[in-house]
């Protein structure tokens, strides 16, 4: 397995990965994963039970990958150079969305149980400050531009503005009836939010707090995540959770790709820019891979990557695949897949 590696990805990650075979289980035949041109590197163990897992965030600076435990109520924090679990965060209850601030030191976790969101600072990985937000926060962004946090309200259809200085609620912004997953665009600093009531994708200026674009989304049934690709245009990928669809919008001429059908219940989605690979997980374990170096994306493979693989996350420097499973034997594990 190392051998047919090393040319993809190197020597020094061809050690890398022996070590991660050597302390990951070997998943049984009813869970082991089945993706065509892809190998199950490790599944290691995670801690806090075979409950669900959320959302993921990889920081590419220090290869710590921060793990949203919703049935656990706790963020995990794995260092995947040491392929180990460094340190847990407890206390944020039904634990939802994620998102790395890295140049100031914080993490911000989406509490889902309180309508709020906990401060996390990186360093001592300790809640430090709790934001109150509207019911049910989804998704979180940070636009470093502005320095401050965008929290889909999942449940009262707004999107709450955090001043991140101040860890203080600044606004609140009528976005449509269920907003989910929140993501800035790298390209305009643009701050997206999929609105699954409304079936469209909505832009909003970080800056000025304004709506400035909505993208109809009329195939797209249950709109969830959204990913940004900025490798070859300004474009946005949408998950249609209800109908098991992937809906791609060229931000700059609203102009949509034909729809892709990936698995059902598609939630998650993760990118690897290097390779134009776009990773789409799925309720029902199914992940696809999208080629999107194209004028319009194609699927590139498909398959089972274990069960309720609805979160993915990737590592750019060495385009390993991250996945937690909560029913691996009874026990949560993080899955990593590497490409062959």
């Amino acid at each position: 397995m190392v051998r047919r590696l090393t040319a993809f990805v190197g020597p020094a990650l061809a050690v890398l990965l022996t070590a991660c075979a050597a302390a990951g289980a070997v998943p049984g035949p009813s869970v082991a994963a089945a993706v065509p041109g892809y190998r199950t590197v490790a599944d290691l163990p995670l801690p806090g039970g075979a409950s669900r897992w959320s959302y993921q965030v990889f920081d590419p600076r220090t290869s710590r990958l921060y793990l949203a435990h919703q049935g656990g109520s706790e963020v995990v924090v794995v260092d995947t150079q040491q392929q180990r679990v460094v340190a847990t965060v407890p206390g944020i209850e039904s634990v939802h969305g994620l998102a790395l601030a890295s140049s100031i030191g914080r993490l911000y976790a989406g509490a889902e149980a309180r309508g709020e969101v906990a401060v996390i600072d990186l360093a001592s990985a300790r809640v430090v400050a709790r934001v109150p937000t509207g019911s049910g926060p989804d998704g979180v962004a940070y636009a470093a531009s502005a320095g401050r946090l965008f929290v889909a309200d999942g449940t009262s259809g707004a999107e709450t503005v955090v001043d991140v200085r101040s860890n203080r609620a600044m606004a609140r912004l009528d976005v449509g009836d269920g907003p989910s997953d929140t993501e800035v665009d790298p390209a305009s600093g643009r701050v997206l939010v999929p609105v699954g009531g409304g079936r469209a994708l909505v832009a909003i200026d970080a800056t000025s707090l304004a709506v400035v674009a909505r993208y109809p989304l009329p195939g797209c049934d249950d709109a969830d995540g959204v990913q940004v690709d900025v490798s070859s245009l300004d474009r946005a990928f949408v998950s249609c959770g209800g109908n098991a669809r992937l809906q791609g919008i060229d931000l700059g001429t609203g102009a949509m790709d034909p729809p892709i059908e990936v698995g059902t219940g598609p939630d998650l989605m993760g990118i690897d820019l290097a390779l134009h690979r776009l990773y789409v997980a799925s309720e029902s374990g199914v992940l696809t891979v999208v080629d999107t170096a194209g004028a319009e994306p194609a699927v590139l493979t498909r398959g089972f990557a274990g069960p309720d693989a609805h979160s993915v996350a990737i590592d750019p420097n060495t385009h390993l695949v991250y996945l937690p499973l909560a029913g691996v034997g009874g026990r949560s594990v993080l899955r990593v897949l590497a490409p062959l």
